[in-house]
């Protein structure tokens, strides 16, 4: 046996053991275990300025195979400030046989170059899909290849008129479903934001085949998400343009993660019964602002979106569409409602219920943080904080739930963004405190994906989480901010 041989057949060991010993020690914590088509929308702001958003999580792999770090810094991947870029992805089956991906990011963001004096500044992205098969494909399909690869260049010019960069990639695509890595490089920086998704496309019901939009500006529902008290608009399929569709609408309720040490299970969304029955119209009947792409043959269901979960069903399927509709400010709180429904996690049920019936809920939510805090300054300070951590969750988390009031939402809020995140195909791993410390916490989330939504992660709850999770409520009321 050679020393090349034996120093692979002990690296995999080394895996082996590796793997083990994190099973062992998560155990004892827990009872169970075409080329592209680009279209630009201009809004009158400065291509410097604005809010960056990410949609989707990290996705680095390791060495060893069966677990990998999150993240392009490959431990902390839910460190929104640290990101160079902030792209979001839309990903539509738009044929049987062919998908597209929809790309959008702050026109600030990518850094401008240019070639000398007389060039104008432009900048130069990158998008690299790596698209693995999650269903057994015919042996001799080219479809049962463990990956499928492309590459896209995305240049333009600077343009000080415009405040956001959209584009569109399609690709050829069996039936089936996908895990999907995307990379968005900046080719002039040097730098690259990674992430994952899951596309559902195996059946022609799939949700995947419909296209949520906006039908004031003709882009895509970034992030999956309706704009809550705007026209909101949904193309359908040719084989489905003709049935005649309903909707129910879901309002907002309280819907809280239990806490991490009581095992109960998660309440089930129940619609009402639909309240909207209609055909769709066709796309060339007076609607002008359609997403880039070939909509001959589809139709198009347009209606005012309030506030809550939206369903369409098509009479005689069993499938069915449902989108979220946010407030203008998602995935920032601003409305003290709100701000008052964020408190649940460390608010005890007496302040919790004063709040809400308070004759003048912004004093009473002032006075909420106040008698922690002790002081104005360190009460905004509070606020900073908590806050802070509300927006990131309702970033990175949000499916049909705001983020924030998701299991990972909840311990992200009250625990802060873990040192080190594992990822397997089976769910997270978030690790409070140094790898292999015998005081290290660790939290464990198994992936519970569905058609509906693909960013479901279920806490594998712990009695021994009690004593941790009163210590940082504990620490939060006595206006002490920190992490575990």
């Amino acid at each position: 046996m050679t020393i090349r041989t034996e120093i692979q057949q002990g690296y995999v060991l080394l895996c082996q053991l590796a793997v083990a010993l994190l099973h062992h020690r998560s155990n004892r914590f827990f009872r169970s275990p075409n080329g592209p088509v680009s279209a630009f929308r201009t809004r009158p702001r400065l291509f410097w300025g604005g809010i960056p958003v990410l949609w989707g999580l990290v996705l680095v792999l390791s060495g060893c195979q069966s677990v990998s770090p999150l993240g392009s810094n490959q431990q902390q991947p839910y460190q929104w400030d640290n990101l160079t870029h902030h792209p979001s992805f839309v990903w539509h089956r738009f044929s049987p046989d062919s998908a597209a991906v929809f790309v959008h990011l702050p026109a600030h963001e990518p850094l401008h170059l240019r070639e000398n004096r007389d060039q104008p500044f432009g900048f130069a992205l990158q998008l690299d899909l790596a698209i693995q098969p999650l269903d057994d494909a015919p042996a001799d399909s080219v479809w049962n290849a463990q990956s499928l690869r492309h590459s896209y260049q995305w240049t333009g010019k600077a343009d000080p008129d415009q405040s956001e960069l959209t584009a569109r990639f399609s690709f050829p695509l069996a039936p089936g479903r996908y895990r999907i890595s995307q990379s968005l490089s900046d080719l002039h920086r040097g730098s690259v934001v990674r992430s994952a998704t899951l596309l559902d496309g195996r059946s022609v019901d799939a949700p995947a085949r419909s296209l949520a939009f906006d039908p004031a500006s003709g882009q895509p529902a970034w992030n999956g998400q309706l704009k809550a008290g705007q026209p909101a608009g949904i193309l359908i399929p040719p084989d489905l343009s003709d049935g005649q569709w309903m909707r129910s609408t879901l309002p907002p309720v309280d819907s809280f993660p239990s806490a991490p040490f009581l095992d109960r299970s998660p309440r089930p969304i129940v619609f009402p019964e639909p309240a909207d029955s209609r055909f769709p119209s066709p796309v060339e009947a007076g609607l002008t602002e359609l997403p880039p792409g070939d909509w001959t043959g589809w139709g198009v269901l347009i209606w005012e979106a309030a506030p809550g979960l939206h369903r369409w069903t098509v009479q005689g399927s069993l499938r069915h569409i449902t989108l979220p509709a946010r407030r203008g400010h998602f995935p920032a709180m601003r409305d003290v409602p709100e701000m008052i429904r964020a408190t649940r996690y460390i608010a005890t049920r007496d302040e919790y219920r004063t709040m809400r019936e308070a004759r003048n809920p912004k004093v009473a939510l002032d006075n909420f943080w106040l008698q922690f805090a002790g002081n104005p300054e360190q009460a905004r300070a509070l606020i900073r904080t908590y806050y802070g951590r509300i927006h990131d969750a309702n970033v990175f988390f949000s499916g049909l739930k705001e983020g924030w009031s998701t299991d990972r939402g909840m311990v992200y809020v009250v625990f802060g963004h873990p040192d080190r995140t594992r990822r397997d195909r089976y769910g997270e791993t978030w690790i409070f405190g140094e790898e292999g410390d015998v005081n290290a916490l660790i939290f464990r989330f198994s992936n519970r994906a569905s058609g509906d939504d693909f960013n479901v992660y279920q806490l594998e709850r712990y009695p021994g989480f009690r004593s941790p999770w009163e210590a940082m409520v504990s620490s939060w009321r006595r206006g002490k901010i920190r992490r575990r």
